[in-house]
């Protein structure tokens, strides 16, 4: 009678409703388990690649999980374009990149270098590619590992620092200071140079510095100079100047 009462009344039965629950925090699980991947896969600058190599030749290329939070792209997609790495790579750091990897087939350690890639969504980054050579017994070069890490931060900071201290010099460059003893006539006011000339004191100060002069008279001068116009005035302010 209880089973056909739940049936007839659509309330689900206790097991039933206790699975539907055990369904829901799965699920809720799952989603934030997908969301911790999300943000280590964004957090993510380095991953490692590893080249098999025959007789000189690399042979297979296999990328690590984290190449996608790098590239864009999964390592399946560079499994099914063996060419995917070198299109990647900006066109002008191309021939940087492939003679890393001639002297790497060479048996040599070239040690590591810095280039952009293309990003999938078309986004430029700087990254750094170190590899790390494995040899057999008989010395002979059998794989190598590349450790790639994105330094595009690194770089901008570089390019931040650069436009910064070539700011700092242009604007030092602008800054002129007088110091030290000046010899100075004690007549007609001339200085003497650090070449010998004697060069007027406006002239001298305005290649100095950032002075720039207007010229007047004092009362004292106009008093000299022009009497009748002082006497005319002296009633006047005496610091009053006049503008030639």
């Amino acid at each position: 009678m209880e089973e056909h009462a739940a049936e007839e009344t659509g309330v689900p039965e206790p097991g039933a409703r206790a699975l539907e629950e055990e369904c829901r925090q799965l699920r809720q699980a799952l989603r934030e388990s997908e969301e911790r991947y999300r943000r280590i896969t964004l957090a993510v600058t380095d991953y490692v690649f590893t080249v098999t190599v025959d007789n000189g030749r690399a042979v297979h290329t296999e990328h690590g999980p984290a190449c996608v939070a790098v590239t864009g792209y999964t390592a399946a997609e560079f499994t099914a374009d063996p060419h995917l790495w070198y299109s990647m790579v900006v066109e002008v750091d191309r021939e940087m990149v492939l003679q890393q990897a001639r002297r790497i087939l060479g048996g040599e350690d070239p040690g590591p270098v810095e280039h952009r890639i293309r990003r999938k969504e078309g986004e430029i980054r700087w990254v750094s590619n170190t590899p790390v050579l494995q040899f057999d017994p008989g010395g002979r070069l059998i794989s190598y590992n590349g450790l790639i890490r994105d330094i595009t931060a690194r770089k901008q900071a570089e390019a931040d620092n650069v436009k910064l201290i070539a700011e700092l010099q242009a604007a030092l460059a602008k800054v002129k200071l007088l110091s030290g003893f000046l010899p100075i006539c004690s007549n007609c006011k001339k200085i003497r140079d650090d070449k010998g000339y004697w060069t007027q004191l406006e002239a001298y100060i305005h290649e100095h510095s950032d002075a720039e002069f207007s010229h007047g008279i004092c009362p004292e001068c106009t008093k000299l100079l022009y009497p009748d116009y002082y006497r005319k005035n002296e009633g006047k302010e005496e610091n009053n100047c006049t503008g030639e």
